[in-house]
């Protein structure tokens, strides 16, 4: 039967001598410690989450943002190309669009940074919130709630995928309230930020997924123990999930909006393309605290009885991540609880501590100063971060060699540029017609046709000369060290006409 949550457990009694039965109620967060430790995991990974914009895409963002605050519309089909320009085009996330547009133009990138950072934070809050820190062995929520931030790290940044995260946080907070409370009601508002999430990022159908996993948790629930409350449950989720779907479709993209998310999914040229899209290497030092979650989770699954809808949650999340590395923060947001529950579920198993039976009185007030302390330390090192924006700038785009096509106009009037780089190279020079590029991170607006042709030339499969020569391509803008790079130096036909640690610029030579 779902009850309340309680902010403390009571223990099963321990045989005495005389086998007489007790009750043992035990606080299992003295507050101060409490406090300290989950609170300074939090606020530490605010270190984490607010960092440099490193994502090359962002470009591509901001000034598709300025262009529809200008135009006051969306644009209908491709704007920056000239290989794909009468391809539609689907804009799955214009007000994340206009929101970076807004802070880029009010506060530069720090406030981008911090913004972003801000919201991916709230996320890890709500998240820690669904850990129910009040109730469970706190040394294991901070523990996972740190594991978390650092699985995440690899992905966390200033990126409209922030806003899955949180809104996916926000959301299994409310089906776990409504699984454990029966006058929680909560996921009934759910539709109206699918409304919204349908607007931000394509990562909405997310939504469906957990909300029908949670159906499926209390389905099972009620063929196990016939309790009226499971189906009432069931009931209400379905039509949450009905609300939701046509509030989805609030959207001045209309119906293709239901479609697009697939369109991505069902791309072999994406999939095999996009870095972000490929499972994880775990020969990446980055990706070892993903690989201590995934396997402290699969054994807290092994080890405790977790619920339905946290088995079935576990391994959506950890398939998804599986499966691709941009899935992580879901993994994080979903699975975090779990690891909380299940080793909780453990500890206690092992024997729960005691609670002291006094607390100094100065507890308080040195938490505070601790969590103060923590604060300074985040802060200097935030700053100290953001400082290095325009280094990190450099060596995620190509900042010198646009600086030189701004400089020499007469290279050119058809590039061919490194695919993650298009969007900068838009931001820079649109609307140029000698400077519009080959590609740009915006896949289903290329097509896989084109993203095919792209992979061609970039990887020199057999061709590739004759896809540069139909497209009439005339400077090429790509990765120094890169393949490419190393066949054009030997190329008579090509001059290398820029070069530094990023980036190289490549003309045709004139013909004799």
């Amino acid at each position: 039967m779902r009850v309340r949550r309680k902010t403390v457990i009571e223990y099963p009694p321990h045989a005495g001598p005389r086998d007489d039965v007790r009750t043992l109620r035990l606080e299992l967060a003295p507050p101060v410690p409490a406090m300290v430790l989950v609170g300074s995991v939090l606020i530490a990974s605010l270190g984490l989450l607010i960092r440099p914009v490193a994502d090359a895409d962002f470009w591509l963002h901001v000034r598709t943002g300025q262009w529809i605050i200008v135009h006051r519309a969306l644009p209908a089909h491709d704007l920056f190309t000239y290989t794909v320009t009468g391809h539609a085009w689907v804009n799955h996330e214009y007000l994340t669009e206009v929101l970076l547009w807004l802070l880029r133009s009010a506060t530069g990138l720090a406030g981008v940074s911090v913004a972003f950072g801000a919201m991916t934070w709230l996320g890890l809050v709500l998240v820690t919130a669904a850990c129910r820190p009040g109730s469970q062995p706190y040394p294991i929520v901070g523990a996972a709630v740190a594991l978390g931030v650092a699985a995440g790290a690899p992905i966390w940044g200033p990126r409209p995928q922030m806003v899955t995260f949180l809104l996916v946080a926000l959301e299994l907070l409310w089906l776990r309230r409504a699984m454990t409370d029966a006058r929680s009601r909560a996921i009934l508002w759910l539709p109206a930020v699918m409304a919204l999430w349908s607007n931000l990022h394509g990562g909405w159908p997310l939504g469906f997924l957990f909300l029908g996993l949670a159906a499926a948790a209390e389905g099972m629930a009620w063929l196990r123990d016939r309790e009226p409350e499971h189906l009432a449950l069931v009931r209400r989720l379905a039509l949450v999930g009905a609300l939701s779907a046509g509030a989805v479709g609030i959207n001045p993209n209309g119906l293709a909006i239901y479609v697009y998310p697939f369109q991505t999914l069902a791309s072999a040229a994406q999939q095999g393309l996009i870095q972000e899209w490929a499972s994880p290497d775990f020969h990446l030092a980055s990706l070892r605290a993903f690989e201590l979650m995934a396997l402290v989770l699969i054994a807290g699954l092994a080890l405790g009885r977790p619920r339905p809808f946290d088995l079935l949650t576990a391994l959506a999340a950890l398939a998804l991540a599986l499966e691709s590395v941009r899935h992580v923060p879901i993994l994080v947001a979903a699975a975090t609880p779990v690891l909380v529950a299940t080793w909780s579920e453990v500890w206690r198993r092992l024997g729960a501590p005691r609670v002291p039976a006094s607390r100094p009185r100065w507890g308080p007030a040195l938490g505070a100063a601790t969590l103060l302390a923590v604060a300074a330390v985040i802060g200097s090192r935030v700053t100290v971060e953001l400082a290095r924006q325009p280094a990190v700038t450099a060596a995620a785009v190509p900042v010198g060699a646009a600086a030189w096509l701004a400089a020499h106009p007469e290279t050119g009037t058809r590039m061919f540029n490194e695919y993650a780089w298009g969007g900068y190279l838009a931001d820079r020079f649109f609307p140029d017609p000698r400077r519009r590029v080959y590609a740009l991170s915006e896949g289903v607006l290329m097509g896989d046709g084109q993203l095919l042709r792209y992979r061609d030339v970039a990887t020199l499969r057999p061709g590739w000369r004759r896809i540069l020569d139909e497209d009439r391509v005339d400077y090429v803008v790509f990765d120094r060290g890169s393949a490419l790079d190393g066949e054009l130096a030997a190329d008579p036909g090509w001059r290398a006409a820029y070069r530094d640690a990023t980036a190289v610029v490549y003309v045709r030579a004139p013909a004799t």
